[in-house]
């Protein structure tokens, strides 16, 4: 393998648990997937890392203290068993070899993989990939995952930098079925593993659904940006009164009422899906003087849907503002955001009930879950805030 010289500050960021170095400071070209030695300017080896110009990163995947003389098969095996061994203890695999269960079993630096995620889905693994240089190897982690964790077998998507209308993918193993149905603390959703980037189900919300079912019971529920119906379900579940579901995708309502029909929710009036834009919906609510006692809020960072275009930090306070208008009360506001460069949640949401000449009160604050680790040195890797206000 070929010798980088890394400067000082490459070093201790690795030292301290860094593991997306930065490519630009190394001074010497590097090809997309070239497994590369890193060393200091003594020529003292510091890790084994993997090119990944694409995202400008070279990706440690192994330190000097792993005791791997190469990436290979042995230390991808190495990093799965030690990733299952802390889910197992979470408890999120199922016990026997049908489970069902839907959890994260590999991600990125916090599990010593940089550039790798992987969500299992029942009996299949979804392998993510974040550039092209690195799609070899994560073809090699899905066959460690699959061996491992005992499943059919993988699909490894290439989740490229800016994205892209048709995804890259790779199957190892048996091919999973269009439609699979897993569950979450026992509760059935559909999932696609063949389809797109996004499966159907963000496995980031886990603890999310399972705390909200205190607060919606015998709630007027609304759930903008709703996509599957995950939160949607969940308030059902939990003895809402009605429950609202508002997304611009005709095609993710049809997959919601089929999550409601797979827990057993008939179609019934109170349980309405609605295709549009979440501004105009708030919009037309207030002129019609609905009231909702708990309102969801999970947005994308940046979209231009219905052709509207919308940003995280530049709408998300009007959104809350516009929300504010049909919250009686000490009526619930919950928060969501996915992205590290927004700054604080709670701020924005601040900034939004001013707008409404409305105050709240934090009720609780949250991040990723337990299977989601992120190193301390790298703080942006911890991109989701969760914010749950009552409102004065």
């Amino acid at each position: 393998m070929r010798k980088l010289v890394l400067p000082p500050p490459a070093i201790a960021f690795i030292a301290g648990g860094g593991r997306d170095v930065d490519s630009t400071r190394v001074g010497a070209d590097v090809v997309a997937g070239e497994h590369v030695t890193l060393v200091d300017d003594g020529g003292n080896e510091v890790g084994l890392a993997i090119a990944d110009p694409e995202n400008l990163k070279l990706r440690v995947m192994a330190t000097l203290a792993d005791g791997f003389p190469k990436i290979d098969g042995a230390l991808l095996a190495w990093r799965v068993e030690r990733a299952l061994a802390w889910r197992k203890q979470l408890q999120l695999p199922g016990r026997d070899a049908g489970s069902t269960s839907a959890y994260r079993l590999i991600h990125g630096a916090g599990d010593a993989l940089p550039g790798f995620a992987c969500d299992v889905l029942g009996r299949t693994a979804v392998v993510y990939a974040y550039g092209e240089g690195l799609r070899a190897v994560g073809r090699q982690l899905a066959e460690a995952i699959v061996g491992f964790a005992k499943l059919d077998g993988a699909v490894v998507k290439l989740r490229a930098r800016g994205g892209a209308d048709e995804v890259a993918q790779d199957i190892v193993g048996t091919p999973p079925g269009e439609r699979v149905v897993v569950t979450e603390h026992g509760v059935p959703f559909e999932v696609h593993p063949l389809g797109g980037l996004n499966h159907g189900l963000f496995t980031d919300m886990r603890e999310q659904r399972r705390g909200l079912t205190r607060f919606a019971a015998g709630k007027r529920v609304l759930n903008l940006f709703s996509y599957t119906g995950a939160l949607s379900v969940t308030c059902a579940r939990a003895g809402a009164a009605t429950v609202t579901s508002v997304d611009t995708s005709a095609g993710v309502q049809a997959w919601a009422q089929s999550n409601f029909g797979r827990s057993g929710f008939a179609q019934d009036a109170r349980w309405r899906f609605d295709v549009g834009d979440a501004i105009r919906f708030l919009q037309r609510a207030a002129k019609d003087k609905e009231r909702y006692d708990l309102v969801l809020i999970d947005p994308p960072s940046s979209s231009s849907a219905g052709g509207r275009s919308w940003a995280l930090g530049r709408d998300y306070p009007e959104l809350v503002a516009k929300a504010a208008a049909v919250i009686p009360t000490d009526g619930l506001l919950w928060l969501a955001a996915n992205t590290h460069e927004l700054g604080s949640l709670a701020k924005l949401a601040h900034k939004g009930l001013r707008l409404a000449n409305r105050s709240g009160a934090i009720l609780e604050q949250a991040g990723l879950p337990p299977e989601y680790p992120t190193v301390l040195a790298q703080p942006a890797d911890r991109y989701l805030q969760i914010v749950l206000l009552r409102l004065a």
